[in-house]
């Protein structure tokens, strides 16, 4: 037996069979883990291919984002997963930010969405010691969307007074512009591209290089601007020969701030030259001009001579106080979901000076009328693309009409009334005075007062038609001269005897009938000096000019 053993020990026979037995096993093991390994490599790849195009779908349809992304997941094998998260929030493409950092869950307006699933990764060989069937992964993914508009705020001339226009646009220009209907009719039907236009203008101004940014920064002059207007307004010629002549004609040391008719959002950082859709938005060369001419002016007071374009009056005269527009609101914007535009607060007197009539026949009636305009305002509230922006494209504006008041009287303090840091105190209008033998003092007030926002709707057609839509005070049709003069309070004392014994009573009741059909004439000369300042009582007129949908994408 111990023979048998000493052999036994010695013998080497059989040793390779072993190794092998054993190296079998270590590579049973190793393909086990390999094929779990792989098992849950392709599973969390299938997750991630799937979270991806889920956060591409939520992106792109913001307002349905969950539905979207889960029914993504679900279209792409992911129907029910273990764990789900979305993150609304708002997508910077700075490079000087980290990518980390780029996505801010939360942040308003949201134009990105980040997609979290957790599902269950399967394994074959390693339940047999584990107590569990499955491994859970995780996937992420976050898409950002590019959805921009460009609009405006603005009222347009609904009727053309020339002589009204031309003499505002000559005193806002420092020069003398002789516009004729023509020549308005054909500048409010030509339109001017944002791109082809500060292109033109940094040829002008000497930025040729650079990004649009650098033109809106740039000194610009009113006559460049409408210069460079005139060399890419579509239309007929007669367009760019009536925008040459206001050229000419307005004053060489008027400046305008580009950046307070424009803002170009993001696309400010694009090169001089590149041409991008959401910059193509068309405006009415007449509109441009007028903005441009506002600008001119600056903080100018205003005051013209209106009495011979108002028939029945022996004189009319306005004065003009326009206030700066608020800060990072111009009149044209392209922007997301939040972009702000305003109008300036402006205020406005208005003196006319009547004929009277029966004892009070060659006495002049004063009537002076003061009016404030807040700023009215519109804010993108939500851009919608939809899958067929054509068919699906909206854009939601809520429109904000102007806070307005309306007086006969006059203002407490000129340096209040123009320094716009206070409501206006009024005193009563001085209708007329003999000899302080006869003395009669009026006041009214109407007011727009009840101003909330009201959305907007544009569809796609309407974008490309260039609609404007309106919104109106409740009680817009009270905040008229016509319907102020009509609730005229008036004062009468009377020392002795007017003419032909005309008592206190009596001249109350001639002055209002006297009165009466004042409001009603020059109401079209308010109108016509508010719209083309951009204005109008009680109201807010909003342009959609154009719709960028460019989908979505990865970025994270």
């Amino acid at each position: 037996m111990r023979a048998l053993a000493r052999r036994f020990r010695r013998d080497e026979g059989g040793a390779v069979a072993v190794l092998v037995a054993a190296l079998c096993l270590c590579a049973a093991g190793l393909l086990a883990v390999s094929i779990d390994a792989a098992s849950i490599y392709l599973d969390r790849r299938k997750a991630q291919s799937a979270v991806d195009l889920a956060a591409l779908a939520a992106a792109s349809d913001l307002a349905n984002a969950e539905r979207a992304a889960r029914a993504t997941l679900a279209a792409n094998g992911v129907a029910g997963p273990r764990e789900f998260r979305l993150t609304l929030g708002q997508y910077t493409p700075d490079p000087r930010t980290a990518s980390g950092g780029r996505f801010r869950a939360g942040t308003t307006p949201y134009n990105a969405a980040k997609v979290e699933i957790g599902v269950d990764a399967s394994f074959y060989f390693a339940k047999a010691f584990l107590s569990q069937n499955s491994l859970v992964v995780r996937s992420a993914g976050v898409a950002a969307s590019t959805q921009l508009a460009s609009f405006s705020i603005g009222s347009r001339l609904a009727s053309l007074n020339g002589g009204v226009v031309n003499a505002l646009l000559s005193k806002l220009l420092g020069g003398s512009v002789s516009l004729s209907v023509m020549d308005h009719n054909a500048l409010a039907s030509a339109k001017v591209e944002v791109t082809p236009l500060l292109t033109a203008l940094g040829a002008r101004v000497n930025v040729t290089a650079g990004t649009y940014g650098d033109v809106l920064s740039a000194r610009v002059r009113a006559t460049d601007l409408i210069s460079a207007m005139a060399d890419v307004a579509q239309g007929s010629s007669s367009v760019s020969a009536a925008l040459r002549r206001v050229a000419a004609a307005a004053d060489v040391t008027r400046l305008v701030d580009m950046t307070k008719l424009i803002s170009l959002g993001d696309y400010a950082r694009l090169a001089i030259g590149d041409a991008t859709s959401a910059l193509s938005a068309g405006v009415s060369a007449l509109d441009l001009l007028n903005v441009a001419a506002q600008a001119a002016n600056g903080a100018n007071q205003i005051a013209l001579d209106l009495g011979a374009q108002i028939p029945g009056l022996l004189g009319l005269t306005a004065t003009i106080d326009i206030g700066e527009r608020p800060q990072n609101s111009p009149w044209l914007a392209i922007g997301s979901a939040g972009t702000v535009v305003r109008t300036a607060q402006t205020r406005l007197r208005l003196a006319a000076q009547v004929g009277g009539s029966g004892a009070l026949l060659g006495r002049v009636i004063n009537l002076p009328i003061a009016v404030d305009l807040a700023a009215a305002e519109a804010r993108i509230s939500a851009i919608s693309c939809g899958r067929q922006p054509r068919l699906d494209g909206r854009v939601t504006v809520q429109a904000t009409p102007a806070l307005t008041e309306m007086w006969v009287g006059e203002p407490a303090s000129a340096s209040g009334w123009s320094g716009f840091s206070a409501n206006p105190q009024m005193n009563p209008a001085t209708l007329l005075n003999v000899l302080g033998l006869v003395r009669a003092t009026a006041e009214a007030h109407a007011a727009a007062t009840n101003v909330a926002p009201t959305p907007l709707v544009f569809s796609y057609d309407d974008i490309a038609a260039g609609a404007m839509k309106s919104v109106k005070t409740t009680n817009a049709a009270q905040t008229t001269l016509a319907t102020l003069v009509g609730g005229l309070k008036v004062n009468v004392s009377v020392l002795g005897f007017l003419g032909l014994g005309l008592t206190g009573d009596a001249l109350e009741s001639l002055l209002k009938l006297t009165l009466a059909p004042v409001g009603a004439l020059i109401d079209p000369v308010l109108n016509t000096l508010l719209q083309t300042l951009g204005l109008a009582v009680g109201e807010a007129d909003v342009t959609v000019r154009g719709l960028r949908c460019d989908g979505s994408a990865l970025v994270g």
